[in-house]
């Protein structure tokens, strides 16, 4: 659990919980395949410096995989992620 939640020594944004929210936030209500993505995600939040210590891919894909497991995401047959908390109506979901 040390990486899972934050504490006083994992920041929030360095926490996968923190780290999903953002990736939420940068999915919001589009469908994005893993490497397109992350290209958003390292658009809004890595170049732009918002967040202090940015993940590495490897720790993004472990992150996706936590929401995965978690039910924050889904992704259908195309490969695209999809954000569950917007509910968007797709047929081609895997659940």
């Amino acid at each position: 659990m040390s990486m899972i939640l934050p504490d006083k020594y994992v920041v929030l944004t360095e926490s996968f919980l923190g780290l999903s929210a953002l990736i939420l936030d940068t999915l919001n209500n589009k469908k994005m395949t893993i490497d397109k993505l992350w290209n958003a995600f390292e658009k809004k939040y890595i170049n732009s410096k918002k967040i202090k210590n940015p993940p590495t891919y490897q720790k993004y894909i472990y992150v996706i995989e936590f929401m995965y497991l978690t039910n924050m995401i889904s992704y259908n047959k195309r490969g695209e992620i999809l954000n569950e908390n917007t509910k968007i109506k797709d047929n081609e979901s895997q659940r």
